[in-house]
C-alpha cells in the first residue's frame, strides 16, 4: 500500500471590506504627504535662519 498524502488544512483568510484593504495604501499616501510638509517646513526654517544670520552680519 502506498502512503496517504497528508492534507494540510489552512485557516480561511480574514476577509476585510475593500475600504479597509486599501487602508495601508492610504496610510502611505498620508505619511508621504506629512513627510513632504515636514521637509518643506525644515527647508523654510533653514532659509529663514540663513536670512537672519545674513541680516546680523550686515548690521555689524
Amino acid at each position: 500500500m502506498s502512503a496517504r498524502k497528508r492534507i494540510v488544512k489552512k485557516l480561511p483568510e480574514f476577509r476585510l471590506p475593500k475600504e479597509q484593504k486599501e487602508l495601508p495604501e492610504e496610510d502611505l499616501k498620508v505619511a508621504k504627504a506629512r513627510m513632504l510638509k515636514e521637509l518643506e517646513a525644515a527647508e523654510q526654517n533653514k532659509k529663514d535662519w540663513f536670512d537672519k544670520e545674513l541680516d546680523k552680519n550686515m548690521k555689524k
